[in-house]
Protein backbone atom coordinates (compact mmCIF):
# COMPACT_ATOMS: atom_id res chain seq x y z
CA UNK A 1 0.00 0.00 0.00
CA UNK A 2 3.25 2.01 0.72
CA UNK A 3 4.36 1.56 -2.60
CA UNK A 4 1.28 2.55 -4.40
CA UNK A 5 1.36 5.74 -2.65
CA UNK A 6 4.83 6.64 -3.41
CA UNK A 7 3.89 5.88 -6.77
CA UNK A 8 0.86 8.00 -7.17
CA UNK A 9 2.79 10.85 -6.13
CA UNK A 10 5.41 10.12 -8.01
CA UNK A 11 2.97 10.24 -10.95
CA UNK A 12 1.73 13.47 -9.74
CA UNK A 13 5.05 14.88 -9.56
CA UNK A 14 5.04 18.42 -12.15
CA UNK A 15 7.36 17.69 -15.16
CA UNK A 16 10.42 20.14 -15.12
CA UNK A 17 11.13 20.36 -19.14
CA UNK A 18 7.05 20.54 -19.63
CA UNK A 19 7.12 23.67 -18.17
CA UNK A 20 10.32 25.05 -20.00
CA UNK A 21 8.95 23.99 -23.47
CA UNK A 22 5.80 26.27 -22.21
CA UNK A 23 7.99 29.35 -22.08
CA UNK A 24 9.76 28.65 -25.05
CA UNK A 25 6.29 28.68 -26.69
CA UNK A 26 5.01 31.37 -25.33
CA UNK A 27 8.47 33.58 -25.84
CA UNK A 28 7.87 32.26 -29.83
CA UNK A 29 4.36 33.25 -30.22
CA UNK A 30 5.68 37.09 -28.77
CA UNK A 31 7.80 37.32 -30.83
CA UNK A 32 5.86 36.18 -33.88
CA UNK A 33 2.75 38.85 -33.02
CA UNK A 34 5.68 41.56 -33.06
CA UNK A 35 6.90 40.68 -36.39
CA UNK A 36 3.83 40.13 -38.19
CA UNK A 37 2.52 43.39 -36.19
CA UNK A 38 5.69 45.43 -37.67
CA UNK A 39 5.23 43.88 -41.45
CA UNK A 40 1.30 44.86 -41.16
CA UNK A 41 2.43 48.86 -40.02
CA UNK A 42 5.18 48.71 -42.87
CA UNK A 43 3.35 47.76 -45.73
CA UNK A 44 0.30 49.87 -44.61
CA UNK A 45 2.31 52.99 -43.55
CA UNK A 46 2.31 56.32 -45.97
CA UNK A 47 6.04 55.89 -47.63
CA UNK A 48 7.69 58.98 -48.19
CA UNK A 49 9.68 59.41 -51.37
CA UNK A 50 13.00 61.24 -51.40
CA UNK A 51 14.78 63.07 -54.10
CA UNK A 52 18.52 63.83 -53.04
CA UNK A 53 19.32 67.38 -54.26
CA UNK A 54 22.69 67.56 -56.90
CA UNK A 55 23.67 70.51 -59.05
CA UNK A 56 22.77 70.54 -62.62
CA UNK A 57 21.82 72.37 -65.26
CA UNK A 58 18.68 72.57 -67.74
CA UNK A 59 18.87 74.23 -71.27
CA UNK A 60 15.86 75.44 -74.02
CA UNK A 61 17.21 74.17 -76.74
CA UNK A 62 15.58 73.61 -80.37
CA UNK A 63 16.39 72.14 -83.71
CA UNK A 64 16.23 74.10 -86.40
CA UNK A 65 16.41 73.97 -90.13
CA UNK A 66 17.96 77.02 -91.40
CA UNK A 67 19.70 78.35 -94.97
CA UNK A 68 23.22 79.68 -95.06
CA UNK A 69 23.71 82.90 -96.59
CA UNK A 70 27.59 84.37 -97.51
CA UNK A 71 29.72 86.27 -99.64
CA UNK A 72 29.57 84.47 -103.10
CA UNK A 73 30.74 85.05 -105.97
CA UNK A 74 30.27 82.78 -109.24
CA UNK A 75 32.10 82.34 -111.70
CA UNK A 76 31.43 82.02 -115.74
CA UNK A 77 32.61 80.13 -118.23
CA UNK A 78 35.24 81.88 -120.26
CA UNK A 79 34.84 79.89 -123.22
CA UNK A 80 32.73 76.71 -124.75
CA UNK A 81 34.36 73.08 -124.55
CA UNK A 82 35.33 70.50 -122.45
CA UNK A 83 36.42 71.96 -118.54
CA UNK A 84 38.51 70.43 -116.12
CA UNK A 85 39.23 71.34 -112.44
CA UNK A 86 42.32 71.30 -110.61
CA UNK A 87 41.83 72.06 -107.17
CA UNK A 88 39.69 70.54 -104.40
CA UNK A 89 36.66 71.53 -103.01
CA UNK A 90 36.81 74.20 -100.44
CA UNK A 91 40.32 74.65 -101.21
CA UNK A 92 41.28 77.94 -100.97
CA UNK A 93 42.13 79.65 -104.13
CA UNK A 94 44.19 82.43 -104.56
CA UNK A 95 44.44 85.19 -107.25
CA UNK A 96 45.94 84.16 -110.28
CA UNK A 97 45.99 80.91 -109.68
CA UNK A 98 45.09 77.96 -111.91
CA UNK A 99 41.40 77.40 -112.12
CA UNK A 100 40.24 75.96 -114.44
CA UNK A 101 40.99 74.75 -118.64
CA UNK A 102 38.39 74.29 -121.39
CA UNK A 103 39.29 72.08 -124.14
CA UNK A 104 37.49 73.07 -127.00
CA UNK A 105 38.34 69.57 -129.29
CA UNK A 106 38.88 66.75 -126.68
CA UNK A 107 43.11 67.45 -126.69
CA UNK A 108 43.63 67.03 -122.91
CA UNK A 109 41.54 63.38 -122.50
CA UNK A 110 42.90 62.24 -125.37
CA UNK A 111 46.11 62.65 -124.24
CA UNK A 112 45.42 61.50 -120.53
CA UNK A 113 44.25 58.17 -122.24
CA UNK A 114 47.00 57.43 -124.02
CA UNK A 115 50.02 59.18 -121.80
CA UNK A 116 49.39 60.27 -118.69
CA UNK A 117 50.19 58.00 -115.39
CA UNK A 118 48.62 59.85 -112.60
CA UNK A 119 48.94 57.44 -110.56
CA UNK A 120 52.83 58.78 -109.70
CA UNK A 121 51.26 62.27 -108.73
CA UNK A 122 49.63 59.97 -105.53
CA UNK A 123 51.96 60.95 -103.00
CA UNK A 124 51.95 59.76 -99.51
CA UNK A 125 50.74 62.72 -97.87
CA UNK A 126 47.59 63.08 -100.78
CA UNK A 127 46.83 59.23 -100.02
CA UNK A 128 46.89 60.46 -96.04
CA UNK A 129 44.05 63.07 -97.76
CA UNK A 130 42.33 60.79 -98.80
CA UNK A 131 42.30 58.18 -95.77
CA UNK A 132 41.44 60.97 -93.22
CA UNK A 133 38.19 61.86 -95.86
CA UNK A 134 37.25 58.27 -95.53
CA UNK A 135 37.27 58.28 -92.01
CA UNK A 136 35.56 61.83 -91.46
CA UNK A 137 32.65 60.12 -94.07
CA UNK A 138 32.42 56.75 -92.27
CA UNK A 139 32.05 58.79 -88.97
CA UNK A 140 29.75 60.67 -89.79
CA UNK A 141 27.80 58.69 -91.97
CA UNK A 142 23.56 58.56 -91.64
CA UNK A 143 21.71 55.51 -92.50
CA UNK A 144 18.73 57.89 -93.05
CA UNK A 145 20.63 60.32 -95.65
CA UNK A 146 21.68 58.57 -98.16
CA UNK A 147 22.53 61.70 -100.07
CA UNK A 148 25.69 61.84 -98.63
CA UNK A 149 27.11 58.52 -99.52
CA UNK A 150 26.60 60.17 -103.75
CA UNK A 151 28.56 63.55 -102.09
CA UNK A 152 31.00 61.59 -101.41
CA UNK A 153 31.89 59.46 -104.41
CA UNK A 154 31.34 62.97 -106.52
CA UNK A 155 34.28 64.34 -103.84
CA UNK A 156 36.45 61.66 -104.52
CA UNK A 157 36.15 61.54 -108.32
CA UNK A 158 36.59 64.89 -108.23
CA UNK A 159 39.85 65.53 -106.32
CA UNK A 160 40.87 61.68 -108.39
CA UNK A 161 40.35 63.54 -111.74
CA UNK A 162 42.11 66.79 -110.56
CA UNK A 163 45.36 64.87 -109.45
CA UNK A 164 44.90 63.38 -113.02
CA UNK A 165 44.15 66.62 -115.01
CA UNK A 166 47.31 67.98 -112.93
CA UNK A 167 49.47 65.35 -114.32
CA UNK A 168 48.41 66.04 -117.98
CA UNK A 169 49.40 69.75 -117.23
CA UNK A 170 52.78 68.91 -116.49
CA UNK A 171 53.23 65.91 -118.84
CA UNK A 172 52.52 67.92 -121.81
CA UNK A 173 54.80 70.38 -123.08
CA UNK A 174 53.35 72.82 -125.32
CA UNK A 175 49.39 74.16 -124.35
CA UNK A 176 50.18 77.29 -127.26
CA UNK A 177 47.08 75.12 -128.64
CA UNK A 178 44.29 77.20 -129.30
CA UNK A 179 42.28 74.64 -128.48
CA UNK A 180 42.85 74.79 -124.90
CA UNK A 181 42.74 77.80 -122.82
CA UNK A 182 43.83 78.30 -119.13
CA UNK A 183 41.85 80.20 -116.85
CA UNK A 184 42.80 81.84 -113.98
CA UNK A 185 40.95 83.19 -110.74
CA UNK A 186 40.46 86.46 -110.61
CA UNK A 187 38.83 86.41 -106.77
CA UNK A 188 40.56 84.69 -103.93
CA UNK A 189 38.16 82.41 -101.96
CA UNK A 190 36.97 79.31 -100.97
CA UNK A 191 35.69 76.78 -104.11
CA UNK A 192 32.83 75.35 -104.32
CA UNK A 193 31.98 73.02 -107.32
CA UNK A 194 28.02 74.32 -107.46
CA UNK A 195 25.52 77.05 -107.83
CA UNK A 196 21.54 77.15 -106.24
CA UNK A 197 20.84 81.03 -107.18
CA UNK A 198 21.36 81.99 -103.57
CA UNK A 199 24.65 83.44 -104.06
CA UNK A 200 22.97 86.80 -105.24
CA UNK A 201 20.05 86.46 -102.39
CA UNK A 202 20.30 89.00 -100.02
CA UNK A 203 18.50 88.40 -96.55
CA UNK A 204 16.24 91.23 -96.50
CA UNK A 205 14.53 89.78 -99.31
CA UNK A 206 14.01 86.02 -98.02
CA UNK A 207 10.96 84.53 -98.38
CA UNK A 208 9.21 81.48 -96.62
CA UNK A 209 9.39 79.77 -100.35
CA UNK A 210 12.61 80.00 -99.99
CA UNK A 211 12.76 76.71 -96.96
CA UNK A 212 11.04 74.60 -99.78
CA UNK A 213 13.63 71.86 -100.24
CA UNK A 214 11.66 70.16 -102.89
CA UNK A 215 11.80 73.35 -104.74
CA UNK A 216 15.49 73.54 -104.48
CA UNK A 217 17.77 73.01 -107.38
CA UNK A 218 21.32 72.62 -107.21
CA UNK A 219 24.05 72.65 -110.38
CA UNK A 220 26.72 71.21 -109.82
CA UNK A 221 29.79 70.86 -112.62
CA UNK A 222 32.35 68.48 -112.77
CA UNK A 223 35.67 67.80 -114.27
CA UNK A 224 35.05 66.70 -118.56
CA UNK A 225 31.87 68.32 -118.23
CA UNK A 226 30.64 70.11 -121.42
CA UNK A 227 30.03 74.05 -120.81
CA UNK A 228 29.48 76.92 -122.60
CA UNK A 229 30.72 80.40 -122.16
CA UNK A 230 28.93 82.18 -119.86
CA UNK A 231 27.57 79.22 -117.83
CA UNK A 232 28.76 79.59 -114.13
CA UNK A 233 30.47 77.04 -113.19
CA UNK A 234 31.55 77.30 -109.50
CA UNK A 235 31.76 79.97 -107.09
CA UNK A 236 33.78 81.42 -104.72
CA UNK A 237 33.26 82.19 -100.35
CA UNK A 238 35.50 84.69 -100.02
CA UNK A 239 34.52 86.49 -96.30
CA UNK A 240 34.81 83.83 -92.74
CA UNK A 241 31.45 86.23 -91.78
CA UNK A 242 28.21 84.38 -92.53
CA UNK A 243 24.75 83.78 -91.59
CA UNK A 244 22.17 81.24 -91.20
CA UNK A 245 18.27 82.00 -91.21
CA UNK A 246 15.17 80.30 -90.28
CA UNK A 247 11.83 81.15 -89.92
CA UNK A 248 9.81 81.35 -86.35
CA UNK A 249 6.28 81.48 -85.60
CA UNK A 250 5.82 84.75 -84.15
CA UNK A 251 7.52 88.19 -83.05
CA UNK A 252 7.18 87.53 -79.35
CA UNK A 253 9.91 84.35 -80.48
CA UNK A 254 12.11 86.66 -82.56
CA UNK A 255 12.51 89.29 -79.97
CA UNK A 256 12.97 86.32 -77.38
CA UNK A 257 16.09 84.98 -78.71
CA UNK A 258 17.53 88.46 -80.08
CA UNK A 259 16.84 89.59 -76.57
CA UNK A 260 19.50 86.89 -75.88
CA UNK A 261 22.27 88.15 -78.09
CA UNK A 262 24.40 85.79 -78.56
CA UNK A 263 23.60 81.66 -78.79
CA UNK A 264 25.32 79.01 -78.21
CA UNK A 265 24.95 76.73 -81.86
CA UNK A 266 25.38 72.87 -82.52
CA UNK A 267 25.94 72.14 -86.20
CA UNK A 268 24.07 68.66 -86.25
CA UNK A 269 26.08 67.47 -89.71
CA UNK A 270 29.92 67.36 -87.28
CA UNK A 271 28.51 68.08 -83.88
CA UNK A 272 30.67 71.30 -83.84
CA UNK A 273 29.74 73.88 -81.35
CA UNK A 274 30.05 77.63 -82.19
CA UNK A 275 28.58 81.08 -80.57
CA UNK A 276 26.37 83.05 -83.09
CA UNK A 277 25.07 87.18 -82.43
CA UNK A 278 21.33 87.14 -82.64
CA UNK A 279 19.33 89.66 -84.95
CA UNK A 280 16.07 89.10 -86.64
CA UNK A 281 13.92 90.64 -89.81
CA UNK A 282 10.31 90.50 -90.96
CA UNK A 283 9.22 90.33 -94.33
CA UNK A 284 6.49 92.30 -96.44
CA UNK A 285 4.39 89.04 -95.85
CA UNK A 286 4.25 89.61 -92.00
CA UNK A 287 6.77 86.52 -91.84
CA UNK A 288 9.72 86.47 -89.18
CA UNK A 289 13.06 84.94 -89.41
CA UNK A 290 15.84 84.66 -86.63
CA UNK A 291 19.75 85.76 -88.10
CA UNK A 292 22.43 83.89 -86.94
CA UNK A 293 25.39 85.11 -87.71
CA UNK A 294 29.11 83.35 -87.54
CA UNK A 295 32.74 84.62 -87.92
CA UNK A 296 34.13 80.94 -87.70
CA UNK A 297 33.71 77.92 -89.98
CA UNK A 298 32.29 79.24 -93.09
CA UNK A 299 34.86 76.94 -95.02
CA UNK A 300 33.15 73.92 -93.17
CA UNK A 301 29.96 74.19 -94.15
CA UNK A 302 30.46 76.43 -97.62
CA UNK A 303 29.01 73.39 -99.83
CA UNK A 304 25.66 73.32 -97.73
CA UNK A 305 22.72 75.41 -98.63
CA UNK A 306 20.49 74.26 -96.10
CA UNK A 307 21.73 73.57 -92.38
CA UNK A 308 20.53 72.02 -89.25
CA UNK A 309 21.34 73.53 -85.68
CA UNK A 310 20.43 73.10 -82.30
CA UNK A 311 20.33 76.38 -80.96
CA UNK A 312 20.35 76.30 -76.94
CA UNK A 313 18.22 79.78 -76.22
CA UNK A 314 18.30 79.38 -72.25
CA UNK A 315 20.86 77.49 -70.27
CA UNK A 316 20.93 77.75 -66.66
CA UNK A 317 23.02 75.82 -64.06
CA UNK A 318 21.96 75.19 -60.17
CA UNK A 319 20.61 73.18 -57.88
CA UNK A 320 18.26 70.75 -59.91
CA UNK A 321 15.07 69.71 -58.68
CA UNK A 322 12.25 68.05 -59.57
CA UNK A 323 8.75 69.75 -60.30
CA UNK A 324 6.80 67.41 -58.55
CA UNK A 325 8.99 68.89 -55.30
CA UNK A 326 7.76 72.28 -55.45
CA UNK A 327 4.44 73.41 -53.54
CA UNK A 328 3.59 76.99 -52.18
CA UNK A 329 3.46 77.84 -48.46
CA UNK A 330 1.54 81.06 -47.14
CA UNK A 331 3.26 82.49 -44.31
CA UNK A 332 2.69 85.83 -42.04
CA UNK A 333 4.50 89.08 -43.04
CA UNK A 334 5.89 91.36 -39.98
CA UNK A 335 8.39 94.30 -39.87
CA UNK A 336 11.85 92.96 -38.95
CA UNK A 337 11.64 94.97 -36.22
CA UNK A 338 9.59 92.90 -34.44
CA UNK A 339 11.25 89.44 -34.40
CA UNK A 340 13.70 89.47 -31.64
CA UNK A 341 16.21 86.59 -30.50
CA UNK A 342 15.17 84.96 -26.75
CA UNK A 343 17.44 84.19 -24.21
CA UNK A 344 18.74 80.86 -25.87
CA UNK A 345 19.67 81.88 -28.97
CA UNK A 346 16.29 81.35 -31.17
CA UNK A 347 13.98 83.71 -33.00
CA UNK A 348 10.68 84.78 -31.95
CA UNK A 349 8.35 87.26 -31.65
CA UNK A 350 7.05 88.82 -27.94
CA UNK A 351 2.91 87.39 -28.53
CA UNK A 352 0.38 89.47 -26.53
CA UNK A 353 -1.98 86.39 -24.46
CA UNK A 354 -5.31 87.00 -22.51
CA UNK A 355 -6.56 84.02 -19.91
CA UNK A 356 -9.82 84.38 -18.10
CA UNK A 357 -8.40 85.19 -14.55
CA UNK A 358 -5.75 88.39 -15.67
CA UNK A 359 -7.61 91.78 -16.12
CA UNK A 360 -4.32 92.84 -18.47
CA UNK A 361 -3.10 90.72 -21.04
CA UNK A 362 0.68 89.49 -20.26
CA UNK A 363 3.78 88.48 -22.97
CA UNK A 364 4.94 85.48 -24.11
CA UNK A 365 7.91 84.76 -25.92
CA UNK A 366 6.79 82.61 -29.03
CA UNK A 367 9.72 80.80 -30.98
CA UNK A 368 8.85 80.82 -34.61
CA UNK A 369 11.53 80.35 -37.96
CA UNK A 370 11.82 82.64 -40.60
CA UNK A 371 11.46 80.88 -43.97
CA UNK A 372 12.16 84.27 -46.24
CA UNK A 373 12.66 88.15 -46.03
CA UNK A 374 13.15 91.14 -47.90
CA UNK A 375 14.27 94.52 -47.39
CA UNK A 376 11.55 94.85 -44.58
CA UNK A 377 9.71 92.06 -43.86
CA UNK A 378 10.31 88.67 -42.31
CA UNK A 379 8.41 85.60 -43.38
CA UNK A 380 7.17 83.64 -40.69
CA UNK A 381 5.45 80.13 -40.43
CA UNK A 382 1.27 80.46 -39.49
CA UNK A 383 1.29 77.17 -37.63
CA UNK A 384 2.13 78.67 -34.27
CA UNK A 385 0.56 81.92 -34.94
CA UNK A 386 -3.21 83.04 -36.13
CA UNK A 387 -4.45 86.09 -37.64
CA UNK A 388 -5.53 89.09 -35.83
CA UNK A 389 -2.45 88.54 -32.49
CA UNK A 390 -0.64 90.80 -31.68
CA UNK A 391 2.94 91.20 -31.40
CA UNK A 392 4.83 94.04 -29.64
CA UNK A 393 8.30 95.29 -30.30
CA UNK A 394 10.97 94.32 -27.76
CA UNK A 395 11.75 97.36 -25.61
CA UNK A 396 8.68 99.09 -26.96
CA UNK A 397 4.79 99.48 -26.62
CA UNK A 398 4.83 99.51 -30.71
CA UNK A 399 2.25 97.13 -31.99
CA UNK A 400 1.61 95.03 -35.21
CA UNK A 401 -1.90 92.92 -35.46
CA UNK A 402 -1.12 89.63 -37.86
CA UNK A 403 -3.09 88.89 -40.89
CA UNK A 404 -1.70 90.33 -43.94
CA UNK A 405 -0.29 86.77 -45.60
CA UNK A 406 2.09 85.87 -48.84
CA UNK A 407 2.97 83.47 -50.73
CA UNK A 408 6.22 81.43 -51.09
CA UNK A 409 7.15 78.91 -53.68
CA UNK A 410 9.23 76.16 -51.82
CA UNK A 411 10.09 72.27 -51.38
CA UNK A 412 9.73 69.97 -48.41
CA UNK A 413 13.34 69.75 -46.61
CA UNK A 414 13.36 66.30 -44.44
CA UNK A 415 16.91 66.56 -43.31
CA UNK A 416 16.12 66.63 -39.75
CA UNK A 417 12.80 63.63 -40.32
CA UNK A 418 10.64 66.27 -41.07
CA UNK A 419 8.91 68.05 -43.37
CA UNK A 420 10.26 71.56 -42.94
CA UNK A 421 9.56 74.16 -45.61
CA UNK A 422 12.48 75.71 -47.83
CA UNK A 423 12.10 78.47 -50.25
CA UNK A 424 13.78 78.36 -53.45
CA UNK A 425 14.33 80.95 -55.93
CA UNK A 426 13.67 79.38 -59.65
CA UNK A 427 16.32 80.30 -62.33
CA UNK A 428 14.84 77.93 -65.27
CA UNK A 429 12.30 75.49 -65.49
CA UNK A 430 10.82 72.89 -68.58
CA UNK A 431 8.06 70.07 -68.11
CA UNK A 432 10.13 68.04 -65.83
CA UNK A 433 12.39 69.69 -64.03
CA UNK A 434 13.72 73.20 -62.25
CA UNK A 435 17.02 75.12 -62.02
CA UNK A 436 17.24 76.77 -58.50
CA UNK A 437 19.81 79.54 -56.74
CA UNK A 438 22.29 77.50 -54.75
CA UNK A 439 22.93 78.52 -51.14
CA UNK A 440 20.64 80.30 -50.37
CA UNK A 441 20.04 82.20 -46.64
CA UNK A 442 16.60 80.22 -46.34
CA UNK A 443 17.00 77.74 -49.40
CA UNK A 444 18.90 74.31 -49.94
CA UNK A 445 22.24 73.15 -50.67
CA UNK A 446 23.22 70.23 -52.50
CA UNK A 447 23.24 66.77 -51.03
CA UNK A 448 20.00 68.00 -49.13
CA UNK A 449 16.94 66.03 -48.85
CA UNK A 450 13.51 66.77 -49.95
CA UNK A 451 10.10 64.96 -50.71
CA UNK A 452 10.10 64.05 -54.47
CA UNK A 453 6.16 64.63 -54.25
CA UNK A 454 4.78 67.52 -52.51
CA UNK A 455 1.31 66.82 -52.15
CA UNK A 456 2.11 63.78 -49.93
CA UNK A 457 2.74 65.12 -47.16
CA UNK A 458 2.28 68.23 -44.69
CA UNK A 459 4.18 70.69 -43.52
CA UNK A 460 6.13 69.59 -40.17
CA UNK A 461 4.91 65.84 -40.77
CA UNK A 462 7.62 63.46 -39.60
CA UNK A 463 8.86 61.22 -42.72
CA UNK A 464 8.56 57.53 -42.94
CA UNK A 465 10.91 56.62 -46.09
Amino acid sequence: MASLKRAYKKRKKPNPRGFNLNISLVVFVGILIYLLIQIFTFMTSKKTEVYEVRMGSLADARIVRGLAFRDEKVVKAEHTGIINFYNKETERLGYGSLAYTIDEEGFLQDYLNKYANPQKYYTEAILTEFRSDAIDFTADFDRTNFQTVYDYKNQIQSASLKISNRSVLESIEDLSSTAVHTCYSEVAGDIVYAVDGFEAKKISDIRTSDFNESSYKKKEVTNNQMVREGDPIYRVCDNETWSVVFPVDSKEEADYMKNRKNLRVKFLKNGLESWASVDEISNEDGDFFVILTFTNSMVTFCTDRFIDLEVTINQQKGLKVPNSSITKGEFFIIPKDFLTTGTDGRKGVFLQTYSETDTEPSIEFIQTTPYSENEDYYFLDGSVLKAGEIILKQDSQEQFTLGEVSELIGVYYINKGYADFREVSILYQNEDFAIVEPNTSYGLMEYDYIVLYANTIYPDEFVNQ
